[in-house]
C-alpha cells in the first residue's frame, strides 16, 4: 500500500535548531520516519499511536489501553481509533494524553468509535456479553463489587443488566433500593426487569419475600435460575453481569453449562483463607471452559480519613499472587471504604459518587480484557 505524505520536503534547519527540537521532544514517543527530513507517512503515525496507547498513564487508564484496537489514519491527519469500550466520558482524556505523547509537527485530530466485543451468542440472546462475577467463599464483597461495577459501566455509556443468581441470599434488590418490590408481568408469562441507577435488574429476591428463607434443593434452585434468565424481557444489552452465589455448586455448573458465560471475574480479599477458595473458583471455571478474565482484590487497603495513612487490614499481595499463579490479570485492588457499605445499605451504590473512579477503572479493565479473548483486528497486549 502506498501512503501519501503529509508535507513535501522539509526545510533544512541549522544543527542548533535541530538540537533544540530534539531536546523539547525528549519526553515524547518518537519514530525516525515521523521526524524524517523528507517525509512523514501515515504508517509511522499509526505505529506511534499504538505505542502511545500502551504507554498511557491517565486517571482512568493508569496502565494504558490494550485489547482489540484498530487505528485508521486519513489523508488530512485524522486518526479514527476503534476501542472495545464506550469513550463518551473519556474521549478528551484519551486524546489529550495521546497528543502529549506523540511527536508530530502538527496536532492530530482524534475520533473514537466503540466497537463491541462479539463472542458467540449466549443466554439471554439480547446480551452481547455475559460475565459471571464469582467468589469461592462468601463475605468478600462480591455482590457489592457487582452492583458498583454495573453502575460504573452504565455511567460510561454502556447498556447494562444485572442478574442476581444468588438464589439463597439475593442482595441486589437492597443494593439498588428496590427491596420489597415484586415482579411485574404484562402477559402472565414473562417478567419485566426493574430499572434503577441506569441499570436493568432481575433477582429471585423479587419473587420470594425478603423475610422468607429460600429452602430449595439444587435441582429446584437451578430451574428457578433458568426461569429468571429465560423469562425476563431483557432489552438489548452491551453487558449482563451475573452475581453468582459463593462456592462451586449446582448454580455455578448450571450457569457454565446452560448459559455459557463469556467470561468470569473472581472476587477475593488478600488473606489466605479467602484466596484458597478463590483458587477453587478459578479452577472450576477453567474446567468448564469459561475464560477467567481476572481477579479483583477487594478490601485491599483502608485509608484513614484523618491522617491519610494506608492500613492493610487483611494482609497484602494476596490477589496479585493468586493472579500470577494462574496466569490471569489482576484487574483491580479496591479499597475498604466505610462509605461503600453505607451506600449499599441505602440502595445507592457508592460508584454513583466515586471521586476516585475505582469502579470505572475496573470497568475499563474488564472491557479491554474481555476483548482480548475474542479474535478481531489488532491486539495490543
Amino acid at each position: 500500500m502506498k501512503f501519501s505524505n503529509w508535507f513535501g520536503k522539509k526545510s533544512i534547519k541549522s544543527s542548533q535548531n535541530a538540537s533544540n527540537t530534539a531536546t523539547s521532544n525528549n519526553n515524547k514517543l518518537t519514530d525516525d520516519s515521523i521526524n524524517s527530513v523528507k517525509t512523514i507517512n501515515k504508517a509511522a503515525l499509526k505505529k506511534q499511536i499504538f505505542q502511545a496507547l500502551k504507554s498511557l498513564n491517565t486517571l482512568h487508564f493508569p496502565n494504558g489501553i490494550y485489547g482489540q484496537v484498530s487505528v485508521v489514519i486519513s489523508d488530512d491527519l485524522k486518526a479514527t481509533i476503534q476501542l472495545p469500550f464506550n469513550t463518551v466520558k473519556v474521549s478528551t482524556e484519551i486524546s489529550d494524553a495521546l497528543q502529549a505523547l506523540l511527536s508530530t509537527p502538527t496536532p492530530v485530530a482524534f475520533e473514537f468509535d466503540y466497537k463491541p466485543t462479539h463472542p458467540p451468542s449466549s443466554l439471554p440472546a439480547s446480551a452481547k456479553l455475559v460475565i459471571a462475577i464469582a467468589s469461592g467463599k462468601g463475605g468478600v464483597g462480591k455482590s457489592t463489587v457487582t452492583a458498583n461495577l454495573a453502575v460504573a459501566l452504565a455511567q460510561l455509556g454502556h447498556k447494562v443488566g444485572v442478574l442476581d443468581a444468588d438464589i439463597y441470599g439475593p442482595s441486589m434488590p437492597m443494593m439498588f433500593g428496590l427491596q420489597g418490590k415484586n415482579v411485574t408481568s404484562f402477559d402472565e408469562k414473562t417478567m419485566e426487569p426493574f430499572f434503577n441507577h441506569g441499570v436493568l435488574l432481575n433477582s429471585i429476591g423479587f419473587l420470594v419475600p425478603a423475610d422468607k428463607a429460600t429452602i430449595w434443593r439444587g435441582p429446584m434452585a437451578s430451574r428457578a435460575l433458568m426461569q429468571v434468565i429465560n423469562e425476563t424481557n431483557w432489552p438489548e444489552l452491551d453487558i449482563l453481569l451475573v452475581d453468582m452465589p459463593p462456592g462451586t455448586g449446582d448454580i455455578q455448573l448450571t450457569m457454565s453449562e446452560q448459559v455459557k458465560c463469556h467470561g468470569a471475574v473472581i472476587i477475593t480479599t488478600p488473606q489466605n483463607v479467602a484466596l484458597a477458595d478463590a483458587e477453587k473458583g478459578i479452577q472450576m471455571f477453567q474446567k468448564v471452559n469459561t475464560p477467567v478474565l481476572g481477579v479483583v482484590e477487594n478490601m485491599s487497603q483502608f485509608i484513614c480519613d484523618k491522617c491519610g495513612a494506608e492500613h492493610y487490614l487483611f494482609g497484602t499481595g494476596g490477589g496479585s499472587a493468586c493472579a500470577t499463579k494462574h496466569d490471569i490479570p489482576l484487574l483491580a485492588q479496591l479499597s475498604l471504604n466505610p462509605k461503600i457499605r453505607q451506600q449499599a445499605d441505602l440502595g445507592t451504590p457508592f460508584s454513583l459518587n466515586d471521586t476516585n473512579y475505582e469502579y470505572q477503572k475496573l470497568a475499563f479493565s474488564l472491557m479491554m480484557q474481555m476483548s482480548k479473548n475474542t479474535e478481531q483486528v489488532i491486539t495490543i497486549q
